[in-house]
């Protein structure tokens, strides 16, 4: 069975390979959405490590503090969600092998339960979601530059060779 440590690392490998590939693109492509003009390619990404600073605040069991990014211009978003992606990730290997247990936190709507390993769950399944909007809304744009197959568990374990 692959172990939890594993599906995390690949979730940060995954994650900043395919920031990489969209830093590659130019900046053009962050305007770009797949129905929801809301939800552009930069919101995505901003969104994926704001989510992630989030979930490893629960875990860290420490009070909400919202992300914020020194600079969002164009020009260095990518770099500085980079560098968050990376604090953030080597902040949740720690919970790779720890005991299962409940963690109650605050959220918008008050305060709530869940095991330590429903939030790294979500944590993974969350940012893969979107890693897949990023993509879909390069799509429709007709930039196909970036194929999601490269950055499958089976793409990470042959990188780690």
């Amino acid at each position: 069975m692959i172990s939890v440590e594993v599906l995390l690392r690949h979730m940060a490998w995954s994650n900043q390979e395919l920031y990489k590939e969209v830093q590659k693109l130019g900046n053009e492509v962050l305007d770009y959405y797949v129905i929801d003009p809301e939800w552009t390619v930069r919101k995505i990404l901003v969104h994926i490590v704001g989510a992630g600073h989030l979930y490893g605040q629960r875990l860290d069991r420490k009070p909400f503090s919202p992300f914020k990014l020194e600079n969002d211009s164009d020009d260095v978003l990518i770099e500085q969600l980079l560098i968050e992606l990376e604090r953030i990730d080597q902040g949740l290997i720690k919970y790779a092998n720890v005991d299962d247990g409940d963690l109650t936190y605050m959220t918008s709507q008050g305060e709530r339960t869940s095991k330590i390993s429903t939030i790294i769950s979500q944590m993974i399944f969350h940012a893969a979601e979107h890693r897949a909007q990023v993509v879909a809304a390069l799509d429709k744009h007709n930039v196909r530059d970036i194929n999601l197959d490269h950055y499958s568990v089976f793409g990470y374990i042959e990188s780690l060779k």
